[in-house]
């Protein structure tokens, strides 16, 4: 059989797709038609200050711009399905969506990429005259999607050459002068808002230093630091070392980016 809308057959396999939680558009052969996703408003703070121009904007005062949830929406065609059948369909597919809460959401659309929310509605209207069904999704998000790995894997297909910086694993081996002080480290931190990462050292009697803020590191430990923030773009760390320690000292950085 073939919409007569689209021109689809309503055997062919949908290319397009979404899971989130125990639910899976494949599962139930829904063709994918429109996907909206906005971009999330920002939460601006700003104060009218007498005797000078316009106001004084203090929303970026973390290092990062802050925004509103996003919301996402699909709509899913199904065609061929039987009236006996349709009702079971529609509360199948609101309790699997309906129940989840502060789950991921991955897209086909976004490969590299995931969200994480909750289902906010779900519409499903008869289209008998058609032969189908139409599934309308939206969704309430953390605003920035999430990539799916840790900067330290350093994976080249996902790579974006306007956004991302190459930066060979992220683990360095800092040289130590006289002075027990070592080259700064440098980070560049392709993500939109400010992230703590995770650092894991075999050093003794480390501490790191950035933006201001001193950390005594603890050894063997992959652990984060909550002063020890990156923002967005180039970040530099500053180490020493505690005077009777020496050997190679290794150092690793991770974290997942994040992306309006």
């Amino acid at each position: 059989m073939i919409d007569l809308t689209h021109g689809l057959d309503i055997n062919h396999a949908p290319k397009h797709y979404i899971t989130f939680g125990q639910f899976d558009s494949r599962r139930f052969g829904l063709n994918l038609h429109e996907r909206v996703a906005t971009t999330p408003s920002e939460k601006e703070i700003t104060t009218s200050i007498p005797y000078r121009q316009g106001v004084v904007d203090m929303s970026n005062i973390i290092g990062n711009r802050i925004y509103e949830q996003r919301e996402i929406s699909y709509v899913f065609y199904r065609f061929g399905v039987r009236k006996s059948v349709a009702r079971d369909f529609q509360t199948t597919i609101e309790n699997l969506l309906m129940g989840e809460f502060n789950e991921a959401l991955n897209d086909s659309y976004e490969p590299d990429f995931h969200y994480v929310g909750k289902c906010a509605e779900v519409l499903v209207s008869d289209e008998y005259e058609r032969n189908r069904l139409r599934i309308e999704v939206k969704f309430d998000l953390y605003p920035f999607k999430i990539d799916h790995h840790g900067e330290s894997a350093d994976l080249f297909d996902p790579f974006n050459f306007d956004l991302d910086a190459l930066q060979d694993g992220l683990t360095f081996s800092p040289i130590f002068n006289d002075n027990t002080e070592a080259e700064p480290i440098l980070i560049y931190n392709a993500s939109q808002r400010s992230h703590v990462p995770v650092i894991t050292t075999n050093g003794l009697g480390l501490t790191i230093e950035a933006n201001g803020v001193r950390h005594w590191l603890e050894t063997g430990v992959a652990r984060q630091y909550a002063n020890i923030r990156l923002k967005p773009g180039m970040n530099t760390f500053k180490l020493t070392r505690g005077g009777g320690h020496d050997g190679m000292v290794l150092m690793s950085f991770d974290w997942r980016k994040e992306r309006i």
